[in-house]
């Protein structure tokens, strides 16, 4: 099946979301910035050493409705990222070591606006390690806490810098890009496996998982999880975005118990590069009480080699009366 239009339509006639995929592949080209970002219209509002402002400006929700796990760890990702990027110059590029992020339990609702703050290098270290903190909101309540660590690298060769700008979605007058005749290979793949998501999704209204393309299962201990690469979820430099990393490890987590636990804090160190044809998760139950447990993950690629590792903690939800 192909992405053909019908004769006498245009991209303007395209499912709202094949639109967005459209505008985010246009902004990728034009901000030199990862699909994922731009697909979920992160907006740099402003960005400092002492007070960035990130912001998630597109619709991204769970089957709950509350805003989509995966889109959540982009967004606490970038932010924490931005301060530190303020402190260096353009042609640097940030690794993420580890980060940590606490709940509050408050349903995360749009808009979500992320606050956060550079505060240094890790003194004594043999390289340079940035620290930074971020306060998570979604429609004015404090829905988490966070802080990462980033190693500062070299940007690669012919790696785009990326303009970290303040976006609205809803000004955005650049004309849709043709699927049929004005994408490349690469985008190409990427529109189809969007357009796929979101026709395998109508019956079940999981577009955020189908999208993502995390494959969990349960099993007696835990869960196991695979995960296909590709451009939908790449960093600039093609590896699995870190956010997106942090996804799928809680995605894992979150199936190996029912589905009265949920997620209150996740803490993540990030060991290689998420390369390679596919990824893979393992979920160990730690320990599972009355009203909390903890989960373990470890990602690996397909040849077995670490690329994260994360302990995670989860409360049970009360009954609701």
């Amino acid at each position: 099946m192909t992405s053909k239009l019908t004769p006498g339509s245009g991209p303007s006639t395209l499912d709202p979301i094949l639109q967005r995929v459209l505008r985010a592949i246009h902004r990728r080209r034009e901000h030199g910035f990862h699909f994922a970002g731009n697909f979920l219209a992160m907006s740099f509002d402003r960005v400092s050493v002492e007070d960035s402002l990130v912001s998630m400006k597109a619709e991204c929700h769970a089957k709950d409705g509350t805003i989509d796990g995966t889109a959540l760890g982009v967004l606490a990702d970038l932010a924490l990222a931005a301060p530190v990027r303020a402190a260096l110059p353009a042609d640097t590029r940030l690794a993420t070591v580890n980060m940590q992020l606490q709940l509050t339990g408050a349903p995360g609702h749009a808009p979500v606006t992320a606050q956060s703050s550079f505060h240094g290098y890790i003194h004594g270290a043999a390289g340079r390690q940035a620290v930074s903190r971020v306060t998570l909101r979604g429609a004015g309540r404090e829905i988490g806490l966070g802080t990462a660590t980033f190693m500062v690298l070299d940007l690669p060769p012919g790696t785009p810098i990326p303009f970290l700008t303040p976006i609205d979605p809803a000004l955005d007058e650049a004309p849709l890009l043709d699927p049929d005749t004005d994408l490349n290979t690469g985008e190409r793949a990427l529109f189809e496996h969007v357009r796929m998501a979101l026709g395998d999704s109508k019956a079940n209204n999981d577009f955020t998982e189908r999208l993502w393309g995390y494959r969990t299962r349960p099993h007696k201990g835990g869960a196991s999880g695979t995960l296909a690469n590709g451009p939908h979820i790449g960093n600039r430099v093609g590896h699995v975005q870190g956010g997106i990393l942090l996804g799928f490890a809680q995605a894992t987590a979150q199936a190996a118990l029912p589905a009265d636990w949920g997620l209150s804090s996740i803490t993540a160190t990030y060991v290689s590069p998420g390369e390679g044809r596919e990824l893979k998760a393992e979920a160990e139950i730690a320990h599972q009480g009355r009203t909390t447990a903890v989960t373990r993950v470890t990602i690996t690629t397909d040849e077995g080699r670490r690329v994260l590792e994360v302990l995670a903690t989860h409360s049970l939800r009360a009954a609701k009366s």
